[in-house]
């Protein structure tokens, strides 16, 4: 890992430029791409940009990486191997490694996206935890909310992709379904295991029986 520090926003068409002020020989730009760099970077072997991308203050980002149509809030990590397209990110986040975030994604800030976990197409608020090996689809996450490890969305019903809302402060255990259209309420927790398929009110505690 190499820190470059830019004292103002720097933007880069070339990978060439990259890597000169870098010293690191195997970064990669795709055709047409423009990244924005501002303040002190840290870069690592195997990175790929594509599109328009920025990338704030602090940020680190591993080897292997690539990163398309992405906006990176600064004092953040993106770990080893992650894929990132067309989302966004606030500050201070944790990203990885080996996820995959894409679609116009928007993560708010102080959030850890896990080890190998997907999320596309949702809206994620703060001091959200997910878990390692998720897949968050067509979500719209309130802050403070721990997603367990293996939860599922299950978004699609064979026709069309379906929403699921959950309020502040709910917990959903790990190896959760959670089965769209679906409403969970704020402060609400979900045993490991369950499969939702119905509205949870407001400070319910809820665990599937068997």
């Amino acid at each position: 890992m190499k820190s470059v520090y830019f004292d103002k926003k720097t933007k880069f068409k070339s990978c060439d430029a990259l890597k000169e002020i870098s010293g690191i020989s195997n970064i990669y730009f795709e055709k047409d791409t423009t990244v924005t760099f501002e303040g002190k970077i840290s870069l690592n072997h195997g990175i790929n940009f594509s599109g328009e991308c920025f990338i704030g203050d602090g940020v680190s980002i591993d080897s292997g990486c690539t990163l398309k149509e992405v906006r990176i809030g600064k004092n953040s990590s993106v770990r080893g191997h992650s894929l990132i397209e067309n989302s966004s990110f606030g500050e201070s986040n944790i990203i990885g490694p080996f996820c995959f975030v894409r679609n116009k994604t928007q993560v708010g800030s102080k959030c850890i996206i896990g080890s190998h976990v997907e999320v596309t197409r949702s809206i994620i608020g703060s001091d959200v935890k997910i878990s390692h090996q998720a897949f968050i689809g067509d979500a719209n996450i309130d802050n403070s909310v721990i997603i367990g490890a293996g939860v599922v969305f299950c978004n699609y019903d064979g026709s069309s992709k379906k929403i699921t809302y959950i309020g502040k402060g709910t917990v959903v255990g790990s190896g959760c379904m959670l089965i769209a259209p679906l409403k969970i309420g704020s402060y609400v927790t979900i045993g490991a295991g369950s499969v939702v398929n119905k509205e949870i009110q407001d400070n319910t505690k809820y665990i599937q029986k068997r």
